[in-house]
């Protein structure tokens, strides 16, 4: 036999799997409200039939709300919408007793029916054989005819006059406690015929009489799965069948529908209602204006009035070197060796002068001496590490001859010979190329001549000067206007690496200078300009600053006071004076030979052409405004 669970319409899931876990059967009824919170949800449904899995538990759910049964079929739990001839809770007609909501309710002698929910239950009695024995005596025809007659059962209540009735519908619907707490006293109908009485509590083999279709109903859920399946698909298909939208629903459709209808007509619209593309080429003019602004350091904003402008001091310091061939030939007959080499201190953080003449000794004992006095950086410690001071020297051979034409070689100093074996040790030097010029006899070499040096010194200061405006660039940024009349250099200093007359095939030329200079913003010259052409021609004109180009006169520079004063000539377009907005209301609606002759009243319009969308409309601009673009082109 099955056992009825009747729950509350917001009662929780988890009381709901309580009274499941608690269940006496393994077979069991959920009668549930409509729009009870159980079925609201799919996650309480899912959970619910987990826990029916897991106890073993064959689970029907009753309800007549609609959408509910959608989701209780999507958990796999069977539903029905209502009970065949099963009144509220357990029925046991043969005990005349009738359980609804925790109260149990028995027929008395007048035909009402008692409440003794309160009495004390005896427990252990009775038989669990008893109707497995009486089965054997009585077949299920003697039950039937017990139950042939119709009864009616009355429900009184004193506490309430009020009468309802209440039928399977409504105990499916949701009464379940609430009815109680009203107290509401109610008629029940229970009619019964012979044909389709069934009687819980009792073996479907024996003791109940059942219609076959209504045995078929319950109890092929519970032992034919193959029918549950069946069934659950045919539920389904009734559902949508049968489905009724209320009065919320049919709003909320309302609703959807008019807001799909609006959005359609909006695409629509968009993608096939007309639109016009109008491109206006301007005949464009230029006005020019020639004259002078000032700039100064100590101004922070364009002065319009007094035409000037902001103005700032920047300065660099760069250098520049070299490497020039020498073009001299000449006999090398008796001439000395000439040559680099690099000196290192290794011996003390202190630097170490040497006198001109000093002696540098190879490793194969030809003597050299500097051609120049100079002076060896001490030891330097950087991260820990200590690197020797180094420095760069001309030597020339302590004789003529070929024989010092040596490689390049490592050099000691005899002089420090007798100032300790350390200092001589540490003070070294070596020369990375060959030593040249030495010779006897009818031998030529290359030299270096006064040209040559002249020549280098011209060259490299013309470089030199792009060098200086590339550093001034960087250090004043793209949008500054440097000019070369406000730029001010010191004296460069020039370093050869020989002189003139010295034996080498190639020499390098150094030079070195601080430079400063005073610099105009690009945006605030333009700004400026365009004013003046205004003021010109009393303000009749605009121009666009973008347009503006300058030739720039001689620019008077005062480093001290920090001004400059540039002379320049300008040129700029001027803004044609087209209302767009205005000529668009005005073609709204015209045909192209209307357009036309409107367009052809505008002497600043050099040319206009209208592109249609989709192309194939081609003779009428669009009526409505944002189907109407208007392009301008300079």
């Amino acid at each position: 036999m099955h056992q009825t669970f009747y729950i509350d319409i917001d009662e929780e899931i988890t009381s709901i799997v309580e009274r499941l876990k608690k269940a006496r059967t393994n077979e069991v009824v959920i009668v549930v409200p409509k729009r009870a919170l159980l079925i609201q949800s799919i996650v309480n449904l899912k959970i619910l039939k987990k826990e029916a899995d897991e106890n073993e538990i064959q689970l029907m759910i009753v309800t007549q709300d609609r959408l509910g049964k959608v989701l209780i079929e999507k958990a796999g739990i069977f539903v029905q919408q209502k009970i065949d001839n099963i009144a509220d809770g357990e029925i046991d007609l043969d005990g005349e007793r009738i359980s609804e909501g925790g109260e149990e309710f028995y027929p008395s002698e007048n035909g009402t029916i008692e409440n003794r929910g309160n009495q004390t239950r005896l427990s252990g009695m009775g038989s669990e054989s008893y109707f497995d024995e009486k089965g054997e005596e009585e077949n299920p025809a003697h039950y039937a005819e017990k139950i042939k007659i119709k009864r009616k059962i009355k429900i009184n209540e004193e506490s309430e006059p009020v009468k309802e009735q209440i039928t399977h519908k409504e105990l499916v619907s949701g009464f379940g406690n609430n009815t109680k707490k009203k107290n509401i006293k109610a008629n029940l109908d229970i009619s019964t015929k012979t044909e389709s009485a069934p009687i819980l509590g009792f073996s479907s083999k024996k003791e109940v009489v059942e219609d076959e279709y209504k045995k078929e109903k319950i109890d092929n859920f519970f032992y034919q799965p193959s029918a549950f399946q069946d069934n659950r698909k045919k539920s389904h298909s009734n559902e949508f069948k049968n489905y009724n939208l209320s009065k919320k629903d049919h709003k909320w459709f309302l609703v959807f529908g008019l807001f799909s209808i609006f959005a359609l007509i909006g695409i629509i619209s968009y993608l096939f209602l007309p639109k016009a593309t109008l491109t206006i080429t301007a005949d464009v003019k230029t006005e020019s204006i020639d004259s002078s602004v000032a700039g100064s350091t100590s101004t922070s904003k364009i002065d319009f009035e007094k035409e000037i402008i902001p103005a700032k001091e920047i300065s660099v310091e760069t250098s520049l070197k070299e490497s020039f061939n020498a073009s001299g030939n000449k006999a090398v007959s008796n001439q000395k060796a000439r040559g680099k080499i690099i000196i290192y201190n290794e011996y003390s953080s202190s630097p170490q002068p040497l006198v001109a003449t000093t002696r540098f000794l190879s490793s194969d004992g030809k003597l050299f001496r500097l051609i120049n006095g100079i002076t060896i950086p001490g030891m330097e410690t950087s991260a820990g590490e200590t690197k020797p001071g180094t420095v760069e020297a001309q030597v020339i051979a302590d004789e003529a001859g070929e024989s010092f034409n040596i490689g390049p070689d490592k050099f000691t100093i005899p002089g420090f010979q007798g100032s300790g074996e350390e200092k001589y040790a540490k003070f070294y030097a070596k020369s990375e190329e060959a030593m040249k010029g030495g010779g006897s006899g009818d031998q030529t070499a290359n030299y270096i001549t006064d040209e040559d040096i002249n020549s280098a010194k011209t060259k490299i200061l013309t470089n030199f000067k792009e060098e200086i405006k590339r550093k001034l660039a960087e250090a004043s940024g793209e949008e500054a206007i440097i000019l070369e009349d406000a730029i001010k250099e010191e004296e460069p200093v020039y370093k050869l690496s020989n002189s003139s007359g010295d034996v080498a095939d190639s020499f390098e030329i150094a030079i070195q200078t601080k430079v400063k200079a005073i610099i105009v913003a690009k945006k605030d010259i333009n700004e400026i300009a365009v004013k003046m052409i205004a003021k010109a021609k009393n303000g009749a004109i605009n121009i666009d600053n973008n347009s503006i180009k300058f030739d720039f006169g001689k620019a008077n520079t005062d480093f001290t006071a920090g001004t400059i004063d540039i002379k320049f000539h300008a040129v700029g377009e001027i803004i044609p004076n087209l209302d767009l907005e205005a000529i668009k209301k005005e073609i709204m609606g015209k045909n192209n030979e209307e357009l036309s002759a409107y367009l052809s009243t505008f002497s600043n319009i050099k040319n206009a052409n209208v592109e249609y969308q989709p192309s194939f409309i081609n003779s009428k601009i669009p009526s409505i405004a944002n189907r109407v673009e208007i392009v301008l082109d300079k």
